[in-house]
């Protein structure tokens, strides 16, 4: 069983590893927008990469175990700093589930029930969301209590995501003092407090997140009952290592991964049982006893526990969820069916199909069908070649997409070159930490398989092994892999330093700074080469004061009455010559009705008064109404209003609005219509200044070429220098 777990390890972590030379999003670079160009940037990325991080770990071998302590309180402190900078300075905002998830708690403030009718039946479908509805409806009813007003609701958990992630890196600290030692724990939270991923999901308040205190901390508890030294002890980790599965498990499923990971390496640990004592099963009678003996108040107090939270959990969802989610509810097989096709992703259609059967049995029946015909159209090969699409979907990307995630924030220069439409970089960077990470996991197997030498982690191997093999069968996505970021940076810390350690690795070690020195020229290179396209091509950018593209709540359906008039007003103190709009035109460019567009300031004074035809928008692409730049005195509100000119039923538009009347998504606007002022709500828009620019100018190029040749220098040389600790 090692050796098959190992075995696909190396496969899975290889196959992706080697494709993310090339698959990640390099159209900023335009013309050098190559597979070969994308493969040597990478390259290049993971080779200083990789130098860096062993050169910290040489430092930390240095290290007093006093100093060991205080560097691991200080990654601690930079890893929250960092957390809380972003969100208070880009201010992201929720968006798409887990917007939907935290605006129908805050509606439960106020109706105590999820509701069937959100959004075109959100949580009559999705029932796997109540809850992380629950928790935070909890949450917030406790800070409503306390005379917490609802503008700070959002931001309140957003800290409680960051409490879940740094929770979370502590518990990936402590799981691998036990299993190695505080050198390579301490290594660990470095690796974390270089990942881009440990900050970049401060304001993703969703189950992706708050469920990895759950699985980490279930790995943690498995660990710490044995070396409990007393019988109540181990009764209440037990315990709590069951109430701590159960929520992961009813937050997000995968949680149970590593559940059945603790439950593998037990069945492995009888077997070496077996075997080293050179006895049957019932030969060792005696000594399963005396175990059993000793851990059968942790077994007890977990099943208790799993089966009280159990029951828990089903009772508060009958008592929140008044009407029969049973049979609206998707069933499990629906995401096996969905992931049957292409790369796994979400699909509307698949979405719609489901929802389209009334009873749970018809669904399950509906869904088996489908799935079973897709894989006999499939067939062996296609089913090999679906499998490599959804490992990539949900692995390949070092972003894990939090560009998109992040893409509704407070703007300004720094967002744009961390986040932004400038951040080109930092995709570099997100994408060398994966690449790296995938390859040396898949090594640091392969040598363990080759020298058959039993892991020291393989608990977290198998755990995150766990979590590439259930998305092989399940709905993909890059966002579905952030459960086990923290698993693959331990496991990639852990690589490094066991390479660094090895003395059969020496002769690598002692000319890695020749590998330093041929990076440092193919460096300059491309950096040389880059300068046309990032300094001299003129690129488009939209620079957004307003972008509220949100819409949920009661849809106000196509305009057919002239009366219903769109009246939205908005604030700003930066110039813009646009405004967008998100809208439905089922007709296509056929559609003739027509819209008067008028934009006033607020003296009165018409900025903006033209007719537009429905038949210009297209689907699922916001429209764009071109204005003359308008340049306020200060901060000046305006009035956007979009009237009825010529409509007939269908042959019309239906506007997107943000109108739950729970979360005012833009608080320095409001929106009347009809005359009927939407309360907390907003038309789906945005404000923004248009220009033709370049993705740098040169003083900025030239700063930043500079500081990485700097950085890339001091880890050659530093490389250089330790080289001579392995003559």
């Amino acid at each position: 069983m090692y050796t098959l777990s190992l075995l696909l390890l190396i496969i899975f972590c290889l196959f992706i590893g080697i494709c993310g030379f090339v698959r990640w999003d390099a159209s900023w670079l335009r013309d050098m927008n190559l597979f070969p160009v994308q493969a040597l940037i990478i390259l290049t990325g993971i080779i200083f990469l990789c130098a860096a991080l062993f050169l910290i770990y040489r430092l930390l071998q240095r290290l007093t175990e006093q100093s060991l302590k205080r560097t691991a309180l200080l990654c601690m402190v930079i890893l929250i700093i960092g957390q809380l900078a972003l969100l208070f300075l880009i201010r992201p905002i929720l968006r798409y589930d887990p917007l939907k998830t935290f605006d129908m708690a805050v509606e439960m403030l106020r109706t105590h029930a999820i509701s069937e009718t959100y959004e075109t039946g959100y949580f009559a479908r999705y029932t796997n969301n109540y809850p992380m509805v629950l928790l935070t409806y909890w949450f917030l009813l406790f800070l409503s209590k306390c005379g917490i007003a609802e503008s700070f609701f959002m931001p309140a958990v957003q800290l409680l995501n960051i409490a879940c992630i740094t929770s979370s890196i502590w518990l990936g600290y402590l799981i691998v003092k036990e299993l190695r030692n505080r050198q390579k724990a301490v290594f660990y939270l470095t690796v974390c407090v270089l990942c881009p991923l440990s900050y970049v999901w401060a304001g993703f308040f969703y189950t992706t997140t708050c469920s990895i205190p759950c699985l980490m901390g279930v790995l943690y508890l498995y660990l710490c009952i044995p070396k409990a030294r007393t019988v109540l002890k181990r009764t209440l980790l037990g315990g709590l290592m069951g109430a701590i599965l159960l929520l992961g498990y009813k937050l997000r499923a995968t949680t149970m991964i590593a559940g059945i990971a603790v439950f593998i390496m037990i069945i492995f640990k009888l077997q070496n049982l077996i075997k080293a004592n050179g006895k049957s099963f019932l030969g060792l009678r005696p000594i399963l006893t005396a175990i059993f003996r000793k851990y059968a108040g942790a077994i007890a107090a977990f099943l208790v526990t799993v089966t009280l939270s159990l029951s828990f959990w089903q009772a508060m969802v009958e008592h929140y969820v008044p009407f029969d989610y049973k049979n609206t509810g998707f069933p499990m097989i629906h995401w096996v069916m969905m992931s049957s096709h292409w790369d796994g992703s979400y699909d509307q259609s698949d979405e719609l199909y489901t929802f389209s059967f009334a009873t749970k049995e018809e669904k399950i029946e509906a869904d088996k069908k489908v799935l079973l015909e897709r894989i006999q159209e499939a067939g062996p090969a296609g089913l090999i070649v679906l499998a490599g699409r959804k490992l990539l979907n949900t692995w390949v990307d070092g972003t894990d997409n939090f560009l998109a995630e992040n893409s509704y924030c407070t703007y300004s220069r720094f967002y744009d070159y961390l986040l932004g439409i400038k951040s080109g970089f930092t995709v570099i960077y997100a994408q060398c930490f994966r690449v790296l990470q995938m390859l040396l996991i898949s090594l640091a197997a392969f040598y363990s398989l080759k020298h058959r030498k039993r892991p020291p982690l393989f608990l977290i191997q198998l755990t995150f092994l766990g979590g590439i093999a259930f998305h092989l069968v399940w709905e993909t996505n890059p966002l579905y892999s952030i459960c086990f970021t923290f698993l693959g940076l331990i496991l990639l810390s852990d690589s490094i330093a066991c390479f660094a350690e090895e003395e059969s690795f020496n002769p690598i070690l002692r000319k890695g700074w020749r590998a330093c020195t041929g990076a440092f020229g193919i460096l300059f290179i491309l950096l040389i080469f880059s300068k046309r396209e990032l300094v001299d091509t003129p690129i488009e950018e939209e620079h957004y004061h307003v972008n509220q593209y949100q819409y949920a709540g009661e849809a106000a359906g196509f305009v057919n009455d002239y009366d219903q008039v769109y009246i939205q007003t908005f604030t700003t103190d930066k110039p813009f010559n646009r405004i967008s709009i998100q809208a439905v035109n089922t007709i296509g460019p056929y559609n003739q009705s027509a819209f008067m567009v008028k934009l006033t300031d607020e003296y009165g004074t018409v900025l903006y008064n033209e007719k537009f035809l429905s038949g210009m928008v297209v689907k699922n692409t916001p429209y764009a109404f071109v204005l003359d730049p308008v340049i306020p005195d200060g901060l000046t509100s305006y009035t956007f209003e979009i009237a009825p000119g010529y409509v007939n039923g269908e042959d019309s538009l239906e506007f997107f609005a943000y109108n739950t009347g729970n979360c005012d998504m833009y608080p320095d606007g409001s929106l009347s219509i009809g005359g009927e002022e939407q309360p907390h709500g907003d038309l789906a828009f945005a404000v923004y200044e248009y220009e033709v620019t370049t993705y740098f100018n040169l003083k900025v190029y030239l700063m930043l070429c500079v500081g990485i040749l700097i950085l890339a220098g001091s880890i050659t040389a530093g490389m250089r220098k330790e080289s001579r600790s392995f003559s």
